[in-house]
């Protein structure tokens, strides 16, 4: 047998460090801080990303540094996301209208959702109220249908505007239920309120923060948009009980730029998993009416994708485009 040259027999030494190299380098990740970006100014998603964040830091042995990263619809924070080293050690919190409303339905984008994005974990999601003023006369979800079929497009549903999560998520309830009303979009959730109280428009959803002015009389709840009744309202019925096969929510979790390694990928699922399921995040969660999720990976992969498509296909009809 011929005996390796000592150039090929300190070729293959060089080789074998490195991989053992390679190897326990990433066999100690993480071994720094990580950064987590939320493409929000500090505020309810800020505090509520924290909440799961410092879980999943103790879990990971590092602490995740939170980078507000505000503005165009979530697109800086998440454009930033997608052309961050591919290393693990940068993470952000995503949502529909960033991964979803906005790569269905803005003429430009500058990242591509499906491809550009590794999604871990789809940590919690907010699902709507359906409400009425108490002037309208309209009391259940049943004689707001009743009344929209009788006149369409006469009535008026507000939104906290053009494809936004709310929007969204009421145009998907009005081809549910087979009725049409005319959009009145308004720029956030308090203006919208303000106009649904007034009785300037007929129907509106809301998040569950509304509940308050419906226990003060200012406001009808007719249905909520969850699977099940939230334990905040069980009086509340869901659409689907009163025949509408209708659930939307405003999901929001957590995702790596595109080609982070395999063991930081699976560690940083693990952990978010883990963290989303400690009984302090999911009681801190449910006080809040948030449905705390444990959707991981492909899985979330697949549902983002699986929306984007459905708002595509929503939107042939609708025609919206974001700028």
């Amino acid at each position: 047998m011929r005996t390796p040259s000592l150039k090929t027999w300190l070729g293959a030494l060089g080789a074998a460090l490195l991989a053992a190299a390679g190897a326990q380098a990433q066999g100690s990740w993480p071994d720094k801080p990580i950064t987590l970006i939320v493409p929000f100014p500090p505020g309810i998603v800020d505090a509520n990303a924290r909440v799961i964040a410092n879980k999943a830091a103790a879990l990971l042995g590092q602490p995740f540094v939170v980078k507000n990263v505000a503005g165009a619809w979530q697109r800086i924070g998440n454009d930033q996301l997608a052309k961050a080293p591919k290393d693990g050690y940068t993470i952000g919190v995503v949502t529909n209208a960033g991964v979803v409303s906005g790569p269905a339905l803005a003429a430009k984008m500058p990242y591509d959702a499906v491809r550009d994005f590794s999604y871990l974990a789809l940590g919690f999601e907010s699902h709507y109220l359906i409400n009425a003023p108490p002037a309208s006369g309209i009391r259940t979800l049943t004689q707001l249908v009743e009344r929209a079929r009788a006149a369409p497009d006469k009535l008026r549903f507000g939104s906290t505007g053009v494809g936004t999560g709310f929007h969204v998520a009421t145009e998907q309830f009005l081809r549910a239920a087979q009725i049409k009303l005319q959009h009145i979009p308004y720029r956030g959730e308090s203006p919208l309120l303000v106009d649904l109280v007034g009785g300037q428009v007929e129907m509106g959803f809301s998040s569950l923060a509304s509940r308050q002015m419906a226990e003060q009389g200012k406001l009808v709840m007719l249905a909520y948009t969850g699977e099940n009744r939230s334990p905040l309202l069980p009086q509340v019925p869901t659409a689907r009980e009163l025949g509408i096969p209708h659930v939307s929510s405003g999901g929001r979790g957590v995702a790596a730029p595109a080609g982070i390694p395999p063991a930081a990928r699976e560690r940083l699922i693990a952990a978010l998993v883990a963290a989303a399921k400690d009984p302090e995040v999911v009681e801190h969660f449910t006080k809040s009416g948030i449905e705390v999720r444990s959707l991981a990976g492909d899985a979330f992969a697949a549902r983002v994708k699986r929306e984007i498509d459905e708002l595509r296909e929503l939107n042939k009809d609708l025609k919206l485009t974001l700028e």
